[in-house]
């Protein structure tokens, strides 16, 4: 099935149009772009700040397979951003500067460059899922005590509306990949693009605050990070820092 795009020039949120049409019985498939947004939102309740001439779009999915979509889904958006960044900015020699971290940031140079915010809903025997996802291409907004990253310092960036077509596609790809051989070939390349196992980093909740290192990804998508003690645990949500 071919992707529907709806270009708005403002919209108070991408995300927020696209759970209308979905409880309104909109078919999958459909992709709401704003080249201004108004009222963006992040992960935990925070806001996206859009200063203009970056990426806003939803896209709406009615899948299949719920459960495992919904896992693998976050992976499949961070490789897809770090693809369609890579295939943006001109062919450099040494390491790429673009780095996906847990579970669907992407990372230039160390700082926030992309976030997603997935969203479910809809009745058990035909659920929706909305993924919201905001990337700085021609600037970072200025937000206090937030180290945050634009396309524009690599490249000169390309227009929302041809990323946004690129990174669908690249979506698609993915996820296809996905249906056919499962979450093994997307949680390998997940890996190739993130930081090392062994980098020290910190999982930051509400109450909670602990230190450790990274030590891959299970089978599940979660993040496993090695204790001083030795212990290894899996991480389900919380937000990570790198030192």
């Amino acid at each position: 099935m071919s992707w529907r795009f709806e270009y708005h020039e403002t919209l108070g949120s991408t995300s927020d149009l696209c759970k209308t049409r979905a409880e309104a019985g909109e078919p999958d498939h459909l992709a709401v772009q704003a080249f201004s947004q108004t009222s963006g939102r992040g992960t935990r309740g925070r806001t996206w700040s859009d200063p203009g001439g970056n990426l806003a779009i939803s896209l709406l999915f009615r899948p299949t397979d719920p459960a495992a979509f919904i896992a693998a889904l976050p992976f499949v958006v961070a490789i897809s951003l770090f693809e369609t960044a890579i295939h943006f900015c001109p062919t450099a020699t040494g390491p790429s500067p673009f780095m996906v971290k847990w579970p669907n940031d992407l990372l230039l140079d160390g700082r926030k460059m992309a976030g997603v915010l997935i969203e479910t809903g809809g009745p058990q025997e035909r659920p929706w899922v909305v993924v919201g996802i905001g990337a700085n291409l021609r600037q970072a907004p200025e937000i206090p005590g937030r180290q945050l990253a634009a396309l524009s310092e690599k490249t000169n960036p390309p227009s929302a509306k041809a990323f946004g077509k690129a990174l669908v596609a690249q979506i698609e790809r993915w996820n296809a990949l996905r249906e056919q051989e499962g979450f093994a070939p997307v949680r390998a390349a997940w890996l190739a693009r993130a930081h090392p196992v062994g980098t020290p980093l910190a999982v930051q909740g509400c109450e909670t605050y602990i230190t450790g290192s990274f030590s891959g990804l299970d089978a599940q998508g979660r993040l496993l990070l090695a204790l001083p003690n030795g212990e290894t645990i899996p991480v389900v949500t919380g937000d990570i820092l790198l030192d």
